[in-house]
């Protein structure tokens, strides 16, 4: 036992010596390495900061590029120096009333750097949470106090960021009026006096842009000491609330407040009523104008009070969960007042801005009418941003009452309550985000909410004419309807559907619905001039689909010698699929203004004439018969009582008899990969076979006639 402790102690000395060991060894080669990097090689001296100060007559446009890498006292020191070279160099301007004034607005820039500095030295000294306390354990009034001084820095946190971010744009736009005074003083030529302006004029936004980094630096680091503030503050906010305890006290208070506020409600209620019901409308437009006015007020006023109600009821149901005596308590959560505070808030500032346009389109902005107008718009602004603020104090204090509630009773008390909050929370992050401006049509804003129900709006339709040509399609094979009326219908509900959703989709983007008659008339001029031949293929399709020549499945031959099934019909083109299974793509146009042969239109029995030769010497009823038994094989061939199979006989040939085998074919039971005249041939063929029947080849017989005449031989060996 005493040889254990031994060896525990011994591995405990040995550990904290090991760590006693790295401990030492990680600070020499943090100093070695602090050593390393401020020392210089042998012979080498230490690199002095040193000031540029650029030649004022010609300023580079780069001399400026290393001040935002140089240290506060750095920038003083170049500061200093520059003041003294530009007083120097400005005692020696020529008494010019142009170059003057560029001179007055160099200064005037090394001025503003100076004021940067000492605006902002000020601001360091301003807190965000000024005079907060965090006190420990506290109760819900405590909390509730603390909680809205954090809120309140964390408006200024956001109006700060919001600072942050003008001055960023200040300062691409310096950038680019820097780039616009170097070309000038390039292109200024080679008058003395024009350089110069032009010199000082890029001097004075050289300066002015160094004057926007300062601020752009000293703001950053504002926000940065004022984040870390804010944060320290919430963390204070969770650890009061972990530590809150029950209050009698907080009871009573809050209890008294709740009926003032009721009160204060039914009174704002009455009042609205009383003004809602005096529904007659002045003939001045001011009364009329002051009373729509009050009762925006008064709406806004309802809703703030609604609202501060609501924190209220939710500090005393907090109140109440920390209450030992009490083991049955009730979570106040709804999200219908918030949804309906959000919903007021956007209908009401767009009403207000409506006001806003009105009130300037009859008033003179220096009367005093618009100073009354403009006290009312004031206070129902005010009351909205109360409203919005409010709704943010709501939802804190429900994920605090949530918390409270898990704490003292249980996990799974609040699950439901929890996702819940949680979903609303999700849902208002979107509506923020869904919210977002990313271009306007017509000066109405396009956001992402927008684009949303656009394709929704879209694949809806294009659902529901889905399910329509569905719809049909078991009517025709389980009603037996006629599937080229279904077809046509079908193609006519999905055009008038996907029309009807284009049409929402210009309303939605901003487009006003009673313009649509101007678009029409500009869509015609285009017509007329380079959409012609679409629209005449677009009006031949409707034509085609109501008038019904032509339908789907039909054979037709057309003027251009193509000759198919028609598959499609659609709003330009129609397909067809020849023989060879070629889909051939037949302007509308051409089935309206060419000819075109259905053989399928009314009737799909069709006569056909296949021709056929035998040798001289066939007995012509043995034709006959073989010909009509051939004709018989085919599975394409009709026959009734009115249409027979016949043998014609058409001309003695120079080496046959011409035949014609006159039948009656069934063209829907046609394939579209075969033709009907090779059918027949093959079986003429196969019978002719059978029955010892010949087909002629062609023949040429060669008939040599003599005559006695004398025939003269040449010297030369040629006959004459």
């Amino acid at each position: 036992m005493s040889g254990d402790c031994s060896l525990s102690l011994i591995c405990a000395l040995r550990s904290g010596a090991v760590r006693a060991l790295l401990t030492v060894l990680f600070g020499l080669l943090f100093a070695g390495s602090s050593l390393f990097a401020s020392a210089q090689l042998p012979g080498t001296k230490p690199e002095e900061f040193e000031p540029v100060v650029p030649e004022f007559s010609e300023p580079s446009a780069d001399w400026w590029t290393d001040w935002s890498d140089a240290a506060r006292e750095e920038k003083k020191q170049w500061l200093d120096k520059l003041d003294k070279a530009w007083e120097d160099y400005r005692a020696q301007l020529p008494d010019n009333k142009a170059l003057q004034e560029r001179a007055e607005e160099v200064s005037g820039s090394l001025r503003g750097i100076r004021i940067t500095w000492e605006k902002f030295a000020q601001y360091k000294k301003v807190k965000v949470l000024p005079d907060v306390e965090f006190p420990r354990d506290p109760d819900v009034l405590a909390w509730a106090e603390s909680d809205a001084a954090v809120a309140r820095g964390r408006q200024r946190l956001l109006s700060l960021q919001l600072e942050v971010r003008q001055v960023d744009d200040t300062l691409s736009q310096s950038l680019s009026d820097l780039r616009q005074r170097v070309v000038q003083l390039r292109e200024s030529g080679s008058g003395k006096l024009v350089r110069e302006r032009a010199a000082l004029s890029l001097l004075a936004v050289q300066l002015n842009h160094l004057n926007i980094i300062e601020q752009r630096n000293a703001l950053e680091e504002q926000l940065h000491a004022w984040q870390e503030q804010v944060e320290l503050g919430q963390a204070q906010l969770n650890r009061m609330l972990n530590e809150l305890r029950y209050s009698a006290d907080a009871v009573k208070e809050i209890r008294e407040r709740i009926e003032e506020k009721s009160e204060k409600i039914e009174e704002l209620t009455s009042e609205r009523a009383r003004l809602r019901s005096n529904n007659l409308q002045s003939a001045e437009p001011d009364e009329n104008m002051q009373r729509d006015l009050k009762l925006m007020q008064l709406e806004t006023n309802l809703l703030v009070n609604h609202l501060q109600k609501r924190k209220d009821e939710l500090l005393s149901s907090i109140n109440s969960a920390l209450n030992p005596e009490e083991t049955e308590h009730e979570l106040v959560l709804d999200r219908d007042l918030l949804d309906t505070a959000r919903n007021l808030i956007d209908s009401t500032s767009r009403e207000l801005n409506i006001r806003q346009r009105q009130v300037v389109a009859w008033t003179d902005e220096e009367s005093e009418d618009m100073s009354r107008w403009w006290l009312y718009f004031e206070r129902i602004d005010s009351a909205l941003g109360r409203a919005g603020d409010l709704i943010d104090d709501i939802v804190r204090y429900e994920a605090a009452q949530l918390k409270v509630y898990r704490e003292h009773q249980g996990w799974w008390a609040t699950v439901r309550e929890r996702a819940g909050h949680f979903a609303d929370m999700a849902r208002n992050r979107w509506s923020k985000l869904a919210d977002y401006e990313l271009f306007s049509i017509a000066e109405s804003p396009v956001t992402l909410r927008v684009i949303a129900k656009i394709i929704l709006v879209l694949v809806v339709a294009w659902v529901i004419s889905s399910l329509i040509r569905r719809l049909l399609g078991r009517l025709v094979s389980k009603q037996h309807a006629s599937e080229q009326s279904m077809y046509n219908l079908g193609r006519v509900l999905h055009y008038s559907i996907i029309a009807i959703a284009l049409v929402v989709v210009l309303v939605m983007l901003g487009l006003d619905a009673s313009k649509l008659a101007l678009v029409a008339g500009a869509l015609s001029v285009g017509i007329g001039f380079g959409m012609q031949s679409i629209f005449s293929n677009f009006i031949s399709g409707l034509m085609l689909l109501f008038e019904q020549p032509l339908r789907v499945g039909d054979l037709v031959e057309l003027e251009s010698g193509v000759f198919g099934r028609i598959r499609d019909i659609n709003v330009r083109s129609t397909r067809i699929t020849t023989r060879d299974n070629i889909d051939i793509l037949v302007p509308n146009t051409e089935f309206v203004t060419g000819r075109v042969i259905n053989h399928t239109l009314d009737d799909p029995v069709r006569r056909i004439h296949v021709p056929f030769r035998v040798t001289y010497g066939s007995d012509p009823d043995l034709v006959r018969d073989a010909a009509t038994e051939a004709a018989e094989r085919v599975s394409i061939t009709y026959t009734d009582w009115k249409r027979k199979t016949e043998v014609w006989l058409m001309e003695f040939g120079d080496s046959s008899l011409n035949f014609k085998l006159v039948v009656w074919i069934n063209s829907n039971m046609v394939s579209p990969l075969d033709d009907p005249y090779a059918l027949y041939n093959l079986e003429l063929l196969r019978e002719f076979n059978e029955r010892g029947i010949e087909v002629p080849f062609p023949q040429r017989a060669l008939h040599l006639r003599s005559w006695d005449a004398p025939v003269r031989i040449d010297r030369r060996g040629g006959a004459e």
